[in-house]
């Protein structure tokens, strides 16, 4: 008859015995390891009671190791920590942005493992995943659901791969519905009256103080490079000095030769675990684009200071000593929302909102291709105007001749 193997990370019981001439214990067991191979283990102690511990502790360890496989019995939290331990494997490799590895971690750490870490893994049914889904609604938007739910999937993709349940029930949930909720962009108006705003001093002191903080934050210029670059606020704030030419690049226009004044993107300021604030080189690699720059902008660049060609034309000071520092993304956010307030928009509009306008002004013109606004704005994708990938690098200096026409509207 065949000997009986026990299963991967398990033991044949614990015995523990005094030490010949000594005062001091020893406990033993066999251990099957997650490499099917059956080991002695054996730890000694002051007491039976500490051998005993010191080998649980041994024990312990070797089923905790990230390789161990995971089974129905065990908690949705335990099926967490293998994934993340592959997620972090999968940032060092460059398969995966640290920044959506962050995005992951904050969702998991904050909505996912509070509700169903303890789950165990047999529990994680259809009806108990749609039920969870569901209560969300109430507290988070279409977008963050839609973010919560891919790492619910990844981590019980996992979990399928060991076999520890037979299929990924997140499959047969009802798909998460954003809605057909318009893009809202700034009218001419709109954007006219924040930038006067911005600019401008109010009779009210409390106002005037809100005005004096947005010029302190640099908002009216960044506000006004967005508007006529349709940038990301990351890519606004990992401009350097280098990056743009107010003199311009020479470009052929029917039969002249004209000089088109331009910025080159080739970065983005973001924050994430573990290193911090720092610029990396683009969001995507379809984010790294030319950008033609309308006068109103040039003139704005123009007036600013400058700091040497690798310095940030919107830097912060530096918290430390002397020199120049990346502004924060998130601080900036945070400013816009309160000038807006400040300014009576009541209606939230966001560093998005800029770049939808760019984006709107550039549609409506009726004179760019669609290819050539996806170039414009770093986009493989335009509302729904286009689904296909196209080449990026192109100048297109028709940007810049709509975008200062709709400025004088």
């Amino acid at each position: 008859m065949a000997r009986h193997r026990w299963p991967w990370g398990t033991d044949g019981g614990i015995s523990i015995k005094k030490r010949l001439g000594s005062t001091s214990c020893v406990a033993r067991c066999r251990f099957r390891n997650f490499d099917g191979v059956t080991r002695s283990l054996e730890r000694a102690g002051r007491s039976k009671a500490a051998a005993a511990a010191a080998l649980q502790d041994e024990i312990r360890n070797r089923q905790g190791t990230p390789a161990s496989p995971l089974r129905p019995h065990h908690t949705f939290e335990r099926a967490a920590e293998v994934w993340l331990a592959k997620l972090d494997a999968q940032v060092a490799e460059g398969i995966r942005a640290a920044t959506t590895a962050d995005t992951y971690r904050q969702r998991l750490n904050s909505v996912i493992l509070p509700a169903m870490g303890q789950w165990r893994l047999r529990e994680c049914t259809v009806p108990q995943l749609d039920g969870f889904f569901t209560g969300l609604a109430a507290a988070q938007g279409p977008q963050s659901r839609k973010t919560i739910r891919t790492v619910v999937s990844l981590i019980l993709r996992i979990v399928v791969q060991h076999e520890a349940i037979p299929d990924n029930p997140v499959r047969h949930l009802d798909p998460i519905e954003a809605g057909s909720r318009k893009p809202r962009a700034l009218t001419a108006e709109e954007r006219r009256r924040f930038l006067e705003w911005m600019q401008g001093t109010s009779d009210d002191k409390e106002e005037a103080r809100a005005q004096a903080s947005a010029r302190r934050r640099d908002l009216p210029d960044i506000v006004t490079f967005m508007l006529g670059t349709g940038v990301r606020i990351g890519e606004a704030l990992g401009v350097r000095w280098c990056d743009v030419d107010l003199e311009g690049v020479p470009v052929v226009d029917g039969d002249e030769l004209r000089a088109v004044p331009i910025v080159a993107i080739t970065g983005n300021v973001v924050r994430h675990r573990g290193k911090g604030l720092h610029r990396h080189s683009g969001k995507t690699d379809r984010s790294l684009r030319i950008v033609p720059l309308p006068r109103f902008v040039v003139d704005m660049l123009a007036k600013r200071e400058q700091h040497g060609p690798e310095a940030p034309v919107f830097p912060a000071a530096a918290s430390r000593g002397p020199g120049l520092n990346w502004k924060d993304p998130n601080n900036m956010s945070t400013y816009i929302r309160e000038a807006r307030e400040a300014a009576g928009m009541d209606w939230p509009v966001t560093s998005q909102t800029f770049r939808k306008t760019a984006a709107t002004i550039w549609h409506d013109s009726g004179v760019l291709t669609d290819r050539q606004k996806a170039d414009l704005s770093g986009h493989a994708k335009i509302s729904t105007l286009t689904d296909v990938y196209v080449a990026r690098g192109a100048l297109h200096p028709q940007g810049a001749a709509v975008m200062e026409a709709a400025w004088h509207t």
